[in-house]
């Protein structure tokens, strides 16, 4: 298991979470995402979970696992398609540098890991961020975020801990 999510405690499975909505063009990366990792055998001890688009869900979801490896789109000062990384020892200062997450509705990122702080949990959590090129009404990915997928997925798998 990758080091970060091997080393961290607490009761149950590893859980992958998908937010966005796919109906509001990149915005739904993460949930693309997990729609492909449905289809591969080797993620057995994992479970994996359409988020939707409600930050407050995450919260009993890190309450009930090992550890929450969470894709979404996210822009991070990257460049459009370009992942970034971050973890429990980053959350502060995403919070400080208002990260900015295009799925949540009913909470920003950032509220969403101040509350994940505040509550002890964020040793649990990883977030894989996938900056968009388009959020706007369509049904799919912009081209440039679809052909991401594969790179995501290994992603995901690596901080998984699954073997490609």
């Amino acid at each position: 298991m990758h080091k970060d999510i091997a080393n961290r405690s607490g009761p149950g499975p590893i859980k992958i979470v998908g937010f966005g909505n796919k109906f509001m063009g990149d915005d739904g990366v993460g949930i693309r995402v997990i729609e492909e990792l449905q289809k591969l055998s080797s993620l057995k001890n994992i479970e994996l979970i359409d988020g939707g688009t409600s930050g407050v869900d995450l919260i009993p979801i890190l309450q009930n696992s090992h550890a929450v490896i969470l894709i979404d789109a996210v822009n991070g000062g990257q460049e459009v398609g370009e992942l970034i990384t971050i973890r429990p020892d980053d959350l502060k200062e995403c919070i400080s540098h208002k990260i900015n997450s295009y799925s949540l509705h009913d909470f920003d990122l950032n509220q969403v890991l101040d509350l994940v702080r505040a509550l002890g949990l964020s040793e649990k959590l990883t977030i894989l961020g996938v900056k968009p090129k388009k959020i706007d009404y369509c049904d799919g990915l912009s081209p440039e975020i679809e052909k991401r997928i594969p790179e995501i997925i290994s992603a995901v798998k690596k901080l998984a801990g699954v073997k490609p």
